[in-house]
Formats: structure tokens, sequence, C-alpha cells
């Protein structure tokens, strides 16, 4: 081969080749930028507090919708609300019951047991009481949300060796039926919580969905559930009405 072809089939060779770098440079590139927008277009979770003209109107009675973005599970609830006329203030507490977590870790996830609810009443001739009772409480403010808390009382020692549990949640997204809560059977509307630890119905439950709806009813402070002694309560039912359960 002469030596002048020689010289031009090399310098084609290498522009080939410098070509190729550049398109397979190029294209990672691409693919690295497709990736950085995917991303980039994951939405983080932002609190909302507003009115939704396209609520209906439920009742007291609902359910607690627990999610750990798997599984999906529902537990009875109450919702009970106290109204602060001249301030427009309200407070709306949900609660429900749940097995205490040795029974949990005992039970089938299809047992019937794991689906308990009480509220006050009697208890007719139920024998013992065990369980932790969960109290949800959303404080409302004209258009804010001032607080919104779960308190967890069990009738054992099953939160770090103590009885009483209280979680601030912050990330929240609610949806109301009107901002004036002077008349507080027409406040309704549905809400989905982020919780930083798990509610404790089934392992990393921390998403919470629920509907609800206000009423006149008194709702139990903070305090009053720290203080709470359910044994006790339990034993003087037929005293002082106690409590009443539904399976």
């Amino acid at each position: 081969m002469k030596p002048k072809l020689q010289i031009l089939l090399s310098i084609l060779i290498l522009a080939f080749s410098c070509v190729k770098k550049n398109e397979q440079k190029k294209s990672k590139n691409e693919i690295n930028i497709g990736e950085e927008k995917r991303i980039n277009t994951k939405k983080e979770f932002e609190n909302k507090f507003e009115i939704d003209t396209a609520l209906i109107k439920k009742n007291a009675f609902g359910y607690f919708k627990l999610s750990n973005s798997i599984k999906e599970d529902s537990i009875l609830s109450l919702c009970n609300c106290k109204k602060y006329k001249k301030n427009n203030r309200i407070k709306i507490q949900l609660r429900t019951e749940i097995p205490t977590q040795k029974e949990l870790d005992t039970m089938n996830e299809s047992s019937n047991n794991r689906y308990r609810f009480f509220q006050f009443g009697d208890l007719s001739s139920r024998k013992t009481i065990n369980g932790q009772f969960k109290f949800l409480t959303i404080v409302l403010k004209d258009s804010i949300v001032e607080s919104v808390n779960l308190y967890s009382k069990s009738t054992e020692k099953e939160y770090n060796g103590v009885d009483f549990d209280s979680l601030s949640i912050k990330k929240y997204k609610i949806n109301i039926s009107k901002f004036d809560y002077s008349i507080a059977s027409n406040v309704y509307g549905n809400f989905e919580l982020h919780l930083s630890k798990q509610f404790g119905f089934f392992e990393n439950d921390t998403i919470l969905k629920s509907e609800f709806l206000c009423n006149n009813w008194v709702i139990t402070e903070k305090e009053n559930i720290k203080n709470w002694n359910i044994k006790k309560s339990f034993e003087n039912r037929h005293n002082d009405r106690g409590f009443r359960i539904i399976e």
C-alpha cells in the first residue's frame, strides 16, 4: 500500500473513532439528564388545607384507612367535636381502638379480633379489657391548622415502657366543607396524614386517610387521655357507664 494511502486511511479511522466516542458520551449524558428529570418530577408532599365544594356529607362513624404504600387496611372510627364559637375555633377528634402489640403479634391478619372498636357505653358481660386506644385530634382556627396530634393510650406499657404516647403530625392534606365552625354539625371533610412513625396496626403503616363529620359531642383532652386508668374505668363501667364495645 502506498504511503499516502496509508496516511489517509489512518486519518479516516481516527476521525471515525472520535465521532463514535462523542456519540457515546452524548448518549450517556442524555440518559443522565433523563434520569435527573424523572427524579425531579417526583412531587414532594405539600401541606394543604382548603374548602372543597364537591364534598359529600358522610356519617360520624367512619374508617381509618391505613397504608404503608404497599398494603392497606381499615379500622372503624368515631368522630367527636368541640366548637369555640367566640373565636371560630374547633377541635375535631376521631377515635378508634386496636389490640395491644402483644395481641397483634399472635393474631392472623384475617382474624376478626383485630377489628375492635370501643365507645362510651356498656361492655355488658365482657370480663377483661385489652387494647390500644387512639385519639386523632385536629385543631382548626379560621383557615389555619393549629395542630394535628395522635394520642395513644394502652392497657399495656408498650410505648417505650409507658402506656401513653403522643405524636405531632406535620404533614397533612385536609379538605373541609367550610371555615365557619359556629355550627359544628355542618363541618365535614376528609384528610390524608403522613406520620413520622407507624400507627401500629401493621408494619410501617404511616399513611392515614379518613373522612369525618363533626357533631356537638365533647372530646377527650390530652391530659385526660394520659391519666386515664382504663382498667379501673372498665371495672366501674356499670357505675359511670364506662364503655361499650363493637366487634
